[in-house]
C-alpha cells in the first residue's frame, strides 16, 4: 500500500460511484479466489480494505432522531 496520502476533491457523487466499482471487483475477486488464484485472495483482501478505509471516510447522511411524529413530541416537549 502506498505511504504517502493525497486529498481529492470528490462529489458525495463520486464516491459512490467509486464504492460502487469497488464492490463489482469484490464480487468478481471473490469468485477468482474461490476458483484457487493466490493472487485474487491477496488482491481481494486489499480490495476489502480499501473498501473499509472509503466507508469510513465518506460522510454518512444526517439521521434524525424523531423517525415519528410521537418521537418529534417527545423531543420537543419531552
Amino acid at each position: 500500500m502506498l505511504d504517502n496520502t493525497h486529498n481529492l476533491d470528490l462529489s458525495a457523487q463520486d464516491l459512490k460511484l467509486i464504492q460502487d466499482a469497488l464492490h463489482t471487483r469484490e464480487k468478481i475477486l471473490s469468485v477468482q479466489s474461490r476458483a484457487g488464484g493466490n493472487a485474487a485472495k491477496r488482491r481481494l483482501n486489499e480490495i476489502k480494505t480499501l473498501m473499509a478505509r472509503v466507508g469510513r471516510n465518506t460522510a454518512k447522511p444526517h439521521q434524525t432522531e424523531c423517525k415519528s411524529w410521537m418521537g418529534l413530541t417527545r423531543t420537543l416537549f419531552g
